[in-house]
């Protein structure tokens, strides 16, 4: 459908603007994880180059996709963009990400170990927010899940955007990045803010 191609053009900028990261073919590798498979053998079905996409999408064997990590932003915009077509001038969309028409509104930023720990004002923008810690998988691994295993630097990253889905997509890698390759993603992808919180409740803005 003419949706689900424009989610994998989106989720292919997303993977060349986090060098990676964000991987829609993870999938495998989150079921082992999850699930207790082989998770030697599932990452070695990690790589989004290896998706054939023309008239559908063909998959290497042993892949599997998740747009989890982009699909509730993308969903944010269609809203937005409904209502927007619709006339409204003043509407904040909050179905897990948030986009807002006018504004501004003002969202608290909460962290699942440090509480609440700010604000982020939208007003004609987006902001996504992941949360490593938010949900954890068999053996404590957290679900979300670098391709290369690295682990999450960060409790939560919350990114800004014009568009939500693209703020999903970038919130879910950023978690991964340094605080230096948090501020080279902003710059590269002309993002207006990113927060980050540590593990010990620091809060850093980019």
């Amino acid at each position: 459908s003419a949706w689900m191609r424009s989610l994998l053009h989106l989720a292919d900028r997303a993977h060349d603007l986090s060098g990676g990261l964000f991987d829609p073919t993870a999938q495998a590798l989150w079921q082992a994880l999850a699930r207790g498979g082989d998770v030697p053998a599932a990452r070695a079905t990690v790589g989004w180059s290896r998706v054939g996409r023309g008239d559908g999408v063909t998959l290497a064997p042993g892949q599997a996709l998740t747009l989890n990590g982009i699909a509730q932003g993308f969903a944010t915009d269609l809203v937005r963009d409904r209502l927007s077509d619709l006339g409204a001038t003043r509407a904040l969309v909050d179905i897990g990400e948030q986009a807002a028409i006018g504004g501004p509104f003002r969202l608290g930023l909460v962290d699942p170990a440090a509480g609440y720990v700010g604000q982020r004002t939208l007003q004609n923008c987006a902001v996504a927010t992941s949360s490593p810690g938010a949900l954890r998988l068999a053996g404590g691994a957290s679900h979300i899940i670098a391709p290369d295993g690295r682990a999450p630097l960060w409790s939560t990253v919350s990114v800004g955007a014009d568009r939500a889905a693209l703020a999903d997509a970038l919130s879910t890698a950023a978690v991964f990045l340094t605080g230096d390759e948090l501020a080279a993603l902003k710059r590269r992808a002309q993002l207006p803010r990113i927060v980050a919180v540590a593990p010990n409740g620091d809060v850093r803005s980019a």
